[in-house]
């Protein structure tokens, strides 16, 4: 479909700029898009949105409809992009709002659709206003302004921004957006020579732990096969899902991603994208999917038939470490929760959620819960914080 126009440019000759709405990534040319999310990390790339809406994983069977918007010069030229979806449910989120749904109904409202500036089934921080380099000074000030307007003009009750950066964060609270604040953990490379040289920053009852596991691991037999994405096949993907559907099951969880998705990501991100499989007597018992980008490893998708704890934290915690240092990145993403993290060199970090809501009464009800709800954050991010595994700062 083509391009619905938010503002048009062409109504005041001093105005330079035009927003649109596209209406599924495929509307907006990859160079362009790309030129926008350079150096932002590979969820916000246009072959990531691209995989995840053309599979049916982001479409309107499955609850979101694609409506990115972007900005223009009046030359033409794209300076600026959002990923946004409308939704009609909450499923597939990470963000609980239940209780804001059944408050918001129950009063009379009508909830949904919803408005959301997220990146599908990727969990992970960063920008959410794309901005090419060298974007006119009024471009931020346009796209949250044409946010708005294209709420209120569809009546939407809220627009929600999963886990932007800080400096996206900084810009909604100056707007008035209400945030929600979470805990993530990240593994930060301080100039590490090898694996050695990064256990030998924890402390001794930490690093005596930390190379038990690994032994315990080694002892009993499981063995590791890393598939970078260039090399995957459909046989592996279904060994991948069947254990993360093993998982999902025990969680009470809905398994959303499909072997087409996992396909298309491997055939738009190669060996920047790899399955690790842990194998015993003959048998693949755990998978990881990790993907590769902007000096960053993120560790995703994890499978296993059983808990499997000390398999776990080799594939997902200790060989990440390992395979960061080794290609020289700056850090390993561990995504949301898990106490479990820390004790392996994971440190906490906030991650955040930003809401705008069109009815006042509704935003003054979900800011008096978010203030209980970020001050047990803090609190719990305080104690996180003093629970370090290193014997000394960070810093080198």
């Amino acid at each position: 479909m083509m391009p619905e126009p938010v503002v048009q440019a062409g109504d005041r000759r001093d105005e330079p700029l035009s927003v649109a709405m596209v209406f599924g990534i495929s509307g907006v040319d990859p160079l362009e898009w790309d030129a926008c999310a350079a150096g932002k990390g590979p969820f916000l790339r246009h072959a990531y949105l691209k995989a995840v809406e053309e599979c049916g994983l982001a479409g309107p069977d499955s609850g979101w409809r694609p409506v990115h918007m972007i900005l223009r010069e009046a030359s033409g030229r794209l300076v600026g992009a959002a990923p946004l979806y409308l939704r009609d449910r909450s499923t597939d989120e990470f963000w609980p709002e239940r209780a804001w749904v059944e408050g918001f109904q129950a009063s009379g409202g009508r909830y949904f659709p919803k408005l959301v500036m997220e990146v599908p089934y990727a969990p992970v921080t960063g920008p959410r206003i794309l901005l090419r380099e060298g974007a006119p000074s009024g471009a931020v000030d346009m796209l949250t302004g044409a946010l708005r307007s294209f709420a209120h003009r569809h009546g939407l009750s809220s627009i929600h921004v999963a886990f932007p950066d800080e400096e996206d964060r900084a810009r909604f609270e100056a707007a008035g957006w209400l945030t929600r604040h979470g805990i993530c953990y990240e593994w930060r490379n301080q100039g590490y020579r090898d694996f050695a040289d990064f256990t030998g920053s924890l402390t001794y009852r930490r690093r005596a732990a930390l190379l038990w596991e690994r032994r315990k691991v080694m002892e009993s037999g499981v063995r590791f096969r890393d598939v970078p994405g260039s090399r995957v096949g459909e046989a592996d993907v279904i060994a991948f899902l069947e254990l993360l559907a093993d998982l999902y099951v025990r969680k009470g969880r809905r398994l959303a991603l499909t072997a087409d998705f996992v396909l298309r990501l491997c055939a738009a991100f190669g060996d920047s994208l790899t399955l690790t499989f842990a194998e015993a007597g003959g048998v693949t018992i755990a998978a990881l999917l990790t993907m590769e980008g902007d000096g960053c490893l993120y560790a995703r998708n994890w499978g296993a038939r059983e808990t499997l704890r000390l398999v776990h934290f080799e594939v997902g915690y200790h060989r990440t470490v390992e395979r960061a240092i080794a290609r020289g990145l700056d850090r390993v993403d561990g995504g949301r929760g898990g106490s479990h993290k820390p004790a392996r060199g994971f440190l906490p970090k906030l991650c955040h959620a930003c809401h705008w809501f069109l009815h006042t009464n509704m935003r003054l009800a979900v800011a008096e819960g978010l203030e209980l709800h970020n001050a047990k954050i803090l609190a719990a991010f305080a104690q996180e914080q003093a629970r370090s595994p290193f014997r000394r700062q960070a810093g080198r």
